[in-house]
């Protein structure tokens, strides 16, 4: 089987270990993702993957001379250049035999006698024609028109978005048809629809094997069927599941070794203890031998378990049953953008808006907040309703100041002993104090933002990308305490798997209106993929489904979303006794 064998004795960037001790194979059609914390050097290992760079320790065998790529953002020293000729760049080998055929072309002109160039130049367009140059637009033509970038062929790149970019770097492999992948965060700047397009395509229709490196956990448990774990200690793990079960797997792996080295640590103190005791006397010779026992035993080594972080959310206990009412109700800034015809938030819903247009979302957030007023007739926001609202810019941070100055601009002046303990919990050392926000990276950002926001009391959490910037552990960190909350959640994320377990509604707005849908993502596209009405709940008070569904929906669908209104009704009144 064609393969590559991979072996990293020491990579450093600026005097720092990046890698070290790194051995693994990758075969032709694995399906692989590779995941580690923020700052563990991912892209340098894909670039040294793709032999980009070689200032390393290392060994590379490549069996059967595999075909690699390497999906970045495109970018161009021309970008002036038009994505077409960008896309023709795929079709590297014949390019070079363009070039040098017109070079021929050009010494003929001088030498038109000389029968070695012409028996070159005939060599050259020989293989010019096998590689089908006159076929090359239409493969592009194909390729562009099947993932929707053909009115973009004829515009400069510098016309180009960010996330057309994305759909463009992936044209050009398509077009390349290399036997292994590697995908360095390739759901960036695309949104929903088009992460689950290239969920589907790599699934069904790429043929060969790929690497991805990536934020959306959901989209590694679609498309991985391996986990391969690099940490701090750059150490790599295998864990032949997916991005799920690996969560599970590793949990388990770290708590069994832990309590091997507790166990023969404990072995080893009690065997010394006797050791010392007969050290003299009689029975020293039992000691002796034991003593030597001890030190040829094979010593387990403290595992490294990395620290996670730990979020909290102060909560404000006094509430209402209702937090926001909209009653026929225009959302504007200048214009009115989309209308509401009766919407209520409830106590402890957890509730994912979808959106069409970045300004809608930011002026529902704002008004939410009475930040902006509605149009014509019913907003109201209970007087128990306690708002505590994070940014995905971390605006409420002031990035001149430092940590302690910003925890003091929201009226927290607590001692330094106070603060490092509250800071400890999202992984910032007591150094970190005077650092000004502006040093920090985005993910060390947003845990201060979190940090900051633990200590305002709240029944309602308004999150807008809450998992932005953030490493895995922490993303499961945040999840696991904003489940725990027993107050209100509303929050826009791009992040289909932090959606699906916390979710518990859906307002989504589409054609200038907002909807509700109920449940989580997952139940969200069962609905759109069998036709159900989205604005309306499916079951009434005894779990009555419509008959109208009854029609549409198999025994097996019914018994299946029956149960789920169940169980989501019966932690509710669980809530409510308590």
């Amino acid at each position: 089987m064609k393969h590559l064998k991979i072996k990293i004795d020491k990579l450093e960037f600026q005097d720092k270990e990046v890698l070290k001790n790194i051995e693994l194979t990758l075969n032709e059609n694995d399906k692989i993702a590779i995941v580690w914390p923020n700052w563990v050097g991912k892209t340098s290992f894909f670039k040294l993957l793709i032999w980009e760079n070689k200032n390393f320790d290392w060994y590379i065998e490549n069996i059967w001379n595999l075909s690699l790529w390497y999906l970045n953002q495109i970018y161009s020293d021309n970008e002036e250049k038009t994505v077409k000729e960008e896309l023709k760049q795929a079709f590297s080998k014949v390019l070079e035999l363009d070039d040098k055929i017109k070079e021929i072309e050009e010494k003929m002109q001088e030498n038109p006698e000389d029968m070695d160039l012409i028996e070159e130049y005939t060599s050259f367009l020989e293989q010019y024609n096998n590689f089908w140059w006159n076929e090359v637009d239409n493969k592009i033509h194909w390729v562009a028109n099947w993932m929707w970038i053909l009115d973009l062929l004829d515009k400069k790149l510098v016309e180009v978005s960010w996330w057309q970019r994305t759909k463009i770097a992936l044209a050009k492999i398509l077009l390349q048809s290399p036997d292994i992948l590697f995908l360095d965060e390739p759901t960036n700047f695309i949104d929903i629809a088009w992460v689950e397009w290239l969920e589907s395509y790599l699934k069904n229709k790429w043929k060969w094997g790929y690497v991805i490196i990536s934020h959306d956990r959901e989209f590694l448990d679609k498309t991985c069927n391996k986990t391969y774990e690099i940490q701090w200690t750059l150490w790599i793990e295998f864990y032949h599941t997916d991005y799920s079960w690996y969560v599970l797997e590793r949990e388990r792996r770290e708590k069994k070794k832990m309590q091997d080295w507790e166990r023969q640590a404990e072995y080893i103190k009690k065997q010394e203890q006797l050791i010392n005791r007969f050290r003299a006397g009689s029975r020293a010779w039992w000691a002796k031998s034991r003593e030597k026992m001890i030190d040829k035993m094979e010593k387990i080594e403290k595992p490294y378990i990395p620290r996670k972080p730990k979020f909290f959310f102060e909560e404000y206990k006094d509430s209402s049953e209702k937090m926001l009412i909209f009653k026929e109700v225009f959302i504007w800034r200048k214009d009115p953008l989309f209308y509401i015809s009766d919407a209520t938030l409830y106590k402890w819903q957890r509730i994912w808006i979808v959106w069409e247009n970045w300004v809608w979302k930011s002026t529902l957030l704002k008004t939410i907040m009475w930040q902006i007023p509605v149009l014509d007739w019913y907003f109201n926001k209970w007087k128990t309703t306690k708002i505590v609202y994070y940014s995905q810019l971390h605006e409420e941070l002031d990035k001149n100041k430092t940590i302690r100055d910003n925890f003091e601009k929201f009226g927290l002046e607590y001692p330094d002993e106070h603060l490092i303990w509250f800071l400890k919990h999202y992984l910032f050392e007591k150094t970190d104090l005077d650092k000004k926000v502006s040093e920090l990276s985005w993910w060390q950002t947003s845990k201060l933002l979190f940090a900051i926001l633990w200590q305002t009391p709240s029944n309602l959490l308004i999150l807008d990308e809450p998992t932005n910037h953030l490493d895995y552990d922490t993303r499961e960190a945040l999840e696991s305490a904003l489940n725990k909350y027993s107050g209100t959640i509303l929050f826009i994320s791009h992040d289909r798997y932090f959606v699906n377990k916390l979710a518990t509604n859906i307002w989504f707005i589409q054609d200038w209106e907002l909807s509700i849908s109920y449940w989580n993502y997952e139940d969200y596209r069962f609905k759109l993929e069998n036709w159900i009405d989205m604005d309306f709940n499916l079951f009434d008070e005894e779990a009555e489904l419509n008959l109208v569904l009854e029609e549409k929906l198999s025994e097996r669908q019914i018994k299946r979303m029956k149960n789920k209104f169940w169980d989501s009704k019966k932690r509710k009144w669980s809530k409510k006794k308590k």
